[in-house]
C-alpha cells in the first residue's frame, strides 16, 4: 500500500484490479474511439488521494499492445462513481509512468 499522496511500486494485477478495468472498459473504447478483443489488466500502480487513483497496464491484443489507464476510485461515502482520467495506447514494453 502506498503512503498518502505517493504511489506504489508497479505489482502485476489482481482480481480487483480487472474487475475495475472491466467496469471502465466503455469508457476507455468511447475515450480512444476503438474497440478491443482483449483487455486484461497485467499491471498496476496506486496512489492514496481522498480515494484512490490506480495506473494500469491492460494488454489489447495477442501482440504486444496495451493501453495506459488513469482511474480514480472515490470514496464510499461520496456516492460518486468510478472515473477514467485518461487512457493512452501503448505498448507492453513501454513503462507504467504516472500519467
Amino acid at each position: 500500500m502506498a503512503l498518502a499522496g505517493g504511489h506504489s511500486e508497479t505489482s502485476e494485477a489482481t482480481p480487483e484490479i480487472q474487475e475495475l478495468v472491466k467496469q471502465i472498459r466503455p469508457a476507455v473504447e468511447v475515450q480512444l474511439d476503438q474497440t478491443f478483443d482483449i483487455f486484461e489488466a497485467t499491471h498496476y500502480r496506486q496512489q492514496v488521494v481522498a480515494g484512490m487513483i490506480y495506473h494500469v497496464r491492460v494488454k489489447t491484443s495477442a501482440e504486444e499492445d496495451c493501453v495506459h489507464l488513469r482511474i480514480f476510485l472515490p470514496l464510499p461515502h461520496t456516492g460518486e462513481r468510478l472515473q477514467l482520467q485518461k487512457a493512452k495506447t501503448a505498448a507492453m514494453n513501454d513503462e507504467l509512468n504516472v500519467m
